[in-house]
């Protein structure tokens, strides 16, 4: 488990930069998220397909996939896509680490979890490094109304991510992570080109290289590779704890931006991201519990993940 966590963390603290080489490019960002999903989509439903494992859904299961890709995929992609027009890679990880602090709260609000005295403390951390990335906004470069907004839209758009997360966990046991990534994509992907379609004239469109490559890598490696990593994580463990990537991702993603980007940290930025990772990693004491057991008595001492 550990090294499917760790390679997790590792492709999705890339993607950020692969959606900032593709945006610049000139890539509209409904558009360039609804490729992405609907390529992934394809191909993982075509490779099971061909394996006979592909599972057949009544309309209500349909239903039901259909509003948890919507839930985790077209809300949170579209606004984190759009978003990074305007705000750096670095910081648009950052406040996608948001996502533990929701799926913490929900999945203790319905007893998939248990609360603990980190919880209170983990989720002030979190609201005040929040507060210090969000509320500043002349502390991104520019300093626009957009870069708000787009601050904002990430921040709202992982509560419908936890809820959809939460949510997921019947499903990922009963359909297996794989097939459940693959309908679920290919819903989300149908709604992101639709409101492309509504909302991004076709002169806008641009094909390079680069936007290509950095495509191919979101589809293939981020939504096929770590999304079924993540699904697997789900079914083992918990909604919460596959949800830490959140956490690990940003140091690759500031890192990378830095290097090769140009994107700078100022002391507001550092002191909000300080304040968000101390803050989820209390958030889920249980789940490093299980990744890291502690021995006592010389007997392995694993604390429960779930209410019973």
């Amino acid at each position: 488990m550990l090294v499917g966590y760790g390679l997790m963390c590792l492709i999705y603290g890339t993607s950020y930069f692969a959606i900032k080489l593709g945006l610049a490019e000139g890539m509209p960002p409904l558009l360039f998220a609804g490729l992405r999903f609907f390529l992934a989509a394809v191909l993982v439903l075509a490779v099971l397909a061909w394996r006979r494992q592909l599972v057949p859904l009544r309309l209500r299961e349909w239903a039901e996939v259909a509003l948890l890709g919507v839930l985790m995929t077209t809300i949170p992609f579209a606004a984190l896509f759009w978003s990074e027009q305007h705000i750096s890679s670095g910081t648009a990880a950052l406040l996608v680490a948001t996502a533990p602090v929701f799926t913490t709260l929900i999945s203790v609000v319905c007893r998939q979890m248990n609360w603990r005295w980190y919880v209170p403390a983990g989720l002030l951390l979190s609201l005040a490094g929040t507060a210090c990335l969000v509320g500043w906004p002349a502390a991104e470069p520019g300093g626009s109304i957009h870069a708000l907004l787009g601050k904002w839209a990430i921040v709202v758009s992982e509560l419908f991510f936890s809820w959809g997360a939460v949510r997921s966990r019947a499903w990922v046991a009963r359909l297996t992570p794989f097939v459940f990534n693959g309908y679920q994509m290919l819903a989300a992907s149908l709604v992101l080109l639709l409101l492309s379609a509504v909302t991004e004239p076709v002169s806008a469109v641009r094909f390079t290289g680069l936007s290509l490559a950095a495509l191919a890598y979101l589809t293939v490696v981020v939504s096929i590779v770590a999304s079924t990593l993540y699904y697997r994580l789900v079914q083992a463990t918990n909604a919460a704890f596959p949800t830490t990537w959140t956490y690990v991702a940003p140091v690759i993603a500031l890192a990378i931006g830095a290097v090769f980007l140009g994107e700078e940290l100022t002391a507001t930025s550092l002191a909000g991201s300080i304040g968000v990772l101390a803050g989820v990693i209390l958030l889920n004491g249980e789940s490093w519990a299980r990744l890291f057991p502690l021995r006592t008595g010389g007997r392995l001492h694993v604390p429960p993940l779930d209410d019973k």
